[in-house]
């Protein structure tokens, strides 16, 4: 059995070798040394899709009746380095023996950068499973030996990013033993200071901050010949107080790179320079001082025709220098983020001038295929492009996942977020939410997670402060000038807009300029009114979306924060007029209260309102209020004519059926079947996410509601990924659990009763959304199957 099962394994991997299938042959075959596995495996590729499956099952069996011996080693080795770990989970998955796998490595004589990549492989197999931190955790116990000193100095140069990130950590702890070992143990941590990979880069930051008596070591690195091992110093340096700022100064007086010129000036506390100190010969200056070394060939694709003038808003043009230097700031800051140096040089520059530029340059990037290494661009243009640059970026970010250009459109979200307009955020906002590509989606979610931490709010506060005001006054106006005659726009509570001319006249939609306006004024107003229009759309969407989920959680808001947000802000202000609010006390109703156009409050009873000090603000639901009230808020809005922005006090309320309330299953749904395409794209535009994939297949829905500590799984038949449009599936049941004690992959397992609550114990609004969400996920549904426990 070994032996045939030996010769199903090599057969199963070597056909599916795209590249280098008589290496794989010889190398699988072979009883020898494992010494030069890398090498005899470099010729070896796969194609892109290609996933050795079958092989990899094979394995498993293999090594639950032979254990890990010097074949399985071979296989794991080819698997990782030949393979890129694909399916190789499978490999581990009974038992997940993720030592095992480690300790025959090392017992084999691969050289020890060799195991730690073997390893990454089986990490990426399993990312992004939590499983795969079991991975790194048997990775480090296992090398984590004096005895490995010399091979981890290497390693922390050689392997892949995992191999390096821990070969470092286990370094730094070296560092504190006796004599030459220590020395060693430091020399190989310093040796990586110019690794080039954003990952390590930072795990160095934090070890090296750890060492302040190593300061002579980072100063040494100021002057090194690597960008990467001056920023790596500079940043350093940064956390290490004032014990390097004679030597950050003097390099900063020489440095060329404009990225490590910002983190020596972030070091050394030093911001743009005050508006007097200003000088055009100054910023010239530090313009040259940027062009220097003939850099400015970096840019010759931008240059080969003439560029926008920038006008200083004192009076003069800005040099092209200047400009240059400019671009220069953003073309080596080597991220997708803000550069301090731009800022100095752009102060003083006129806005639309900049826009213009950061217009100009996106377009000819744009124009040139928008090329990775040039992406630069980007955050240029989210900065300096103004409200105009967020359609066009908007636009980018739809249509390159659709071309296999996920990547660059994950940078193009996170320079979006850098835009200062609120616009922009929101539309980031909006991709965080919904969006049809996961990795853009992500990308988005850390661009605001970025954005709120550096501000130190929540991502719900960051979403309330990028509201825009689209230009509307508080009272919801907004002139539109023509030069002679001028139109006021008016928001009303249903977001519809109503034109009046300054002569009384109405209007439907804004005139066309005619020959006696003033031309520029006129045709900057009417474009102006027609992005404003497609604004509002936007907005209205997303914040309606956020209400509806405010509502369903129930979002509280403080006094203050309510105020700013739905009565100072002239488009949510809309959107409160509409709705019935409520004051809670420890997630309790307390009052109902409606706001007045005129900025008054109003109860029920049509009497004045105050706010109580310290007042808890959030949408009232039908699920809390008597019936009393309910139908006395309803007569309210209807006699004055208002029409709600969600549906609130119509919403259909769910309590738990009598006699289910200690039940930890909600069996409501069970045996409903419908297409599995239309109920995951029911679920996810409601919040519902896909649960976990194995080898394909997939069996549940969940949804998590961090704010409330609770998630919800929904339990079904089951599917293929990429296979929903023709696959009709059975729903099973739900189950409510809780965040803090339950992952979501195993919240129905063996103790489900432990961490899962009883239909009663969960809060009555959420429970009745929830239901309410998957009567809408279900409606669709074409039959039930009275026997679905039986089949499931």
């Amino acid at each position: 059995m070994k032996e045939e099962l030996k010769n199903q394994i090599i057969h199963d991997l070597v056909r599916e070798a795209y590249t280098g299938a008589a290496e794989l042959q010889a190398y699988l075959t072979d009883t020898g040394s494992l010494k030069d596995s890398a090498a005899q495996l470099a010729p070896v590729t796969v194609a892109r899709y290609v996933y050795p499956i079958y092989a990899a099952e094979q394995m498993a069996v293999y090594r639950q009746h032979f254990g890990w011996d010097a074949f399985l080693c071979r296989c794991a080795a080819a698997m990782a380095l030949g393979f890129r770990g694909r399916w190789m989970y499978k490999m581990v998955y009974e038992g997940l023996d993720f030592s095992g796998i480690t300790q025959a490595l090392l017992e084999t004589d691969l050289p020890l950068p060799t195991v730690l990549d073997v390893l990454a492989g089986l990490y990426d197999s399993f990312y992004p499973h939590p499983d795969c931190q079991g991975v790194q955790n048997a990775a480090y116990q296992a090398v984590n030996r004096p005895r490995y000193l010399k091979e981890l100095c290497t390693a922390a140069l050689e392997s892949r990013s995992f191999g390096r990130q821990i070969a470092l950590s286990i370094l730094d702890g070296f560092t504190a033993l006796p004599g030459q070992a220590g020395e060693q143990a430091k020399a190989g941590i310093l040796a990586c200071a110019g690794d080039s990979s954003k990952q390590i880069h930072d795990l160095l930051v934090t070890l090296l901050a750890g060492h302040p008596d190593w300061a002579g070591d980072y100063a040494a690195l100021l002057k090194g010949k690597k960008t990467a091992q001056r920023l790596l110093a500079a940043e350093v340096a940064a956390r290490l107080g004032n014990t390097l700022r004679p030597e950050l100064e003097a390099a900063l007086a020489v440095e060329k790179s404009a990225k490590v010129a910002d983190a020596i000036r972030a070091a050394l506390n030093q911001g743009a320079a005050p508006a007097g100190e200003e000088a055009p010969a100054n910023l010239d200056e530090l313009a040259d001082r940027i062009l220097k070394g003939g850099k400015r060939r970096k840019l010759q694709w931008l240059l080969d025709h003439p560029l926008p003038t920038l006008h200083l808003t004192a009076g003069g043009t800005a040099s092209e220098d200047r400009r240059d230097a400019l671009l220069m700031s953003y073309c080596e800051l080597g991220r997708i983020g803000r550069s301090e140096t731009a800022a100095q040089l752009a102060q003083g520059i006129d806005q639309k001038d900049l826009a213009a530029l950061a217009y100009e340059v996106y377009e000819r990037w744009m124009a040139a295929g928008a090329q990775n290494k040039t992406k630069w661009v980007l955050p240029f243009a989210a900065v300096y492009g103004g409200p105009a640059m967020i359609p066009k970026l908007t636009h980018a970010i739809d249509e390159w996942p659709q071309n296999a250009r996920g990547a660059i459109a994950c940078d193009a979200v996170t320079a979006l977020a850098l835009s200062g307009d609120p616009t922009a955020l929101l539309a980031v906002d909006g991709i965080a939410r919904k969006f049809k590509f996961r990795q853009v989606k992500a990308a988005a979610a850390a661009a605001l997670e970025n954005a709120a931490q550096e501000l130190g709010i929540t991502l719900e506060e960051l979403a309330d402060r990028m509201v825009p005001t689209l230009g509307f006054s508080a009272d919801g106006k907004r002139v539109f000038d023509y030069g002679p005659r001028s139109f006021t726009v008016r928001l009303t509570p249903t977001l519809e807009l109503e034109i009046t001319s300054d002569s009384g006249k109405t209007f439907k939609t804004l005139p066309v300029p005619g020959k006696t306006d003033d031309p520029a004024k006129a045709t900057a107003a009417h474009s102006d009114f027609k992005a404003m229009k497609k604004q509002i759309r936007t907005t209205a969407a997303a914040q309606k979306a956020r209400l509806e989920e405010a509502f369903s959680v129930l979002r509280c808001w403080t006094g203050d924060s309510w105020r700013a947000l739905f009565v100072h802000n002239p488009i949510m202000h809309q959107f409160a007029m509409s709705l019935i609010w409520g004051v809670y006390q420890e997630g309790r109703l307390q009052t109902t209260f409606r706001y007045m156009e005129d900025g008054s409050l109003n109860t029920v009873d049509e009497e004045e309102y105050q706010l109580p000090e310290g007042a808890r603000i959030g949408l009232a639901h039908p699920v809390e209020l008597d019936q009393e009230t309910l139908e006395g808020w309803k007569q309210q809005l209807k006699d004055y004519e208002i029409t709600q922005s969600i549906q609130q006090l119509d919403r259909p309320v769910f309590c738990p059926e009598p006699g289910t309330e200690q039940n930890h299953s909600l069996e409501r749904f069970g045996g409903k079947r419908l297409n599995n395409l239309t109920l995951l794209s029911k679920l996810k535009s409601l919040g519902w996410y896909r649960g976990s994939v194995d080898g394909g297949y997939y069996d549940t829905f969940y949804r998590e509601d961090p704010t409330l500590g609770l998630g919800v799984e929904l339990n079904f038949s089951g599917g293929m990924v990429g296979d929903d449009r023709y696959n009709t599936v059975t729903v099973y049941d739900a189950v409510f659990y809780r965040l803090d004690t339950t992952e979501q992959d195993d919240c129905c397992g063996d103790d489900e009763e432990e961490h899962s609550f009883a239909l009663g114990e969960v809060p009555a609004r959420y429970y009745s959304e929830v239901v309410y969400q998957l009567e809408r996920a279900t409606a669709y549904s074409f039959e039930t199957d009275p026997d679905w426990k039986a089949h499931r």
